[in-house]
C-alpha cells in the first residue's frame, strides 16, 4: 500500500465510501425521490443550518437534557454499583431486578413522563437518567466483584481495611467496566435526549428534527442526522481518549 494511503485513517476512508454509497443510492437507486436526501443535499442543508441561531439553540437543549440526565444517573449508579458490589448477597439478589428494569425502553415511559413532569427539560433528564442508572450500577458491580481473588485475600493477610481493598483493588478493576459502560451511557444519553424531544415534545433536536419531518423537508431532515451522528462519534472518542489515560494500566 501507498505511504500516503497509509497515513489516511481507515475511519476516513470508510466514511468517504459510506458518503459514495449514499450519494449513488439517493440519485439512481431506489429510493431516489423528493423523501430522500443525497449526501450532498444533506452535507449543504447542513452548512446552512449551522449558520443559524436557532438550530444552535435546539442543539444546546439536547445537551443540557443529555448532558446533566448523564452527570445525574453517574453520580448515582457507580456509588450503587459500588455497594452492591461489595456483598455477594446484594449483587445476585438485585442483578435480575437491575437486567429487568435496564431493557425497558425509555421510549415506552414518555407518555407517563409526560402526564407526571410535562413536556420538559426536566422530562427528557429524567428518561435519560433512567436510560443510563440501571445498566451502569450494575456494570460497575460487576467490575468491583470482578477484582483479583489472590489479590483480594494478600491485602486480608495483611489486615489491610474494607477502605484500602476498594482503594487499590475493587476500584482499579471496577474502573475498566465504568468506563465501558460510561461509553455506551453517553451514547444512550443523546439518542433518549433526542428522542424526548421528538416524540415527547422536550424541546431540542428531537423537537427540531419533529418539525422539519412534518415540513417534509427532506434536506434539513437528513442533515439533522448526520450532524448527531458526528456529535456521537466526536463525543465517544472525547471519553475513550479520556478512559484511557484515566485507566492507564489496562493498556490499548
Amino acid at each position: 500500500m501507498p505511504a500516503v494511503l497509509r497515513r489516511i485513517p481507515a475511519g476516513m476512508l470508510s466514511a468517504v465510501v459510506a458518503l459514495i454509497v449514499w450519494q449513488i443510492i439517493g440519485s439512481v437507486g431506489p429510493l431516489a425521490g423528493d423523501s430522500f436526501a443525497t449526501a450532498t443535499e444533506a452535507i449543504s442543508a447542513l452548512w446552512v443550518l449551522v449558520r443559524e441561531a436557532t438550530f444552535w439553540l435546539a442543539f444546546w437543549e439536547t445537551v443540557q437534557m443529555a448532558a446533566i440526565g448523564f452527570a445525574i444517573s453517574m453520580v448515582i449508579a457507580i456509588p450503587l454499583g459500588m455497594l452492591i458490589g461489595l456483598s455477594r448477597f446484594s449483587y445476585r439478589s438485585s442483578k435480575f431486578t437491575f437486567d429487568f428494569l435496564k431493557v425497558i425502553p425509555p421510549i415506552v415511559l414518555i407518555p407517563i413522563a409526560i402526564l407526571v413532569i410535562g413536556p420538559t427539560l426536566a422530562m427528557g433528564v429524567a428518561l435519560v437518567v433512567f436510560a443510563n442508572v440501571f445498566s451502569m450500577a450494575i456494570q460497575t458491580a460487576y467490575g468491583v466483584r470482578d477484582a483479583d481473588p489472590v489479590l483480594l485475600e494478600t491485602m486480608r493477610c495483611f489486615r489491610m481495611g474494607l477502605a484500602k481493598q476498594i482503594r487499590y483493588a475493587r476500584l482499579p478493576s471496577a474502573a475498566v467496566q465504568i468506563g465501558i459502560g460510561m461509553r455506551l451511557a453517553l451514547a444512550a444519553s443523546l439518542v433518549v435526549a433526542v428522542v424526548a424531544g421528538l416524540v415527547g415534545g422536550a424541546g431540542g433536536l428531537g423537537t427540531f428534527l419533529a418539525l422539519t419531518q412534518s415540513a417534509g423537508n427532506a434536506d434539513d431532515t437528513y442533515a439533522v442526522i448526520l450532524f448527531l451522528g458526528a456529535i456521537g462519534v466526536a463525543l465517544s472518542r472525547l471519553l475513550v481518549r479520556g478512559h484511557r489515560r484515566l485507566v492507564f494500566w489496562v493498556g490499548r
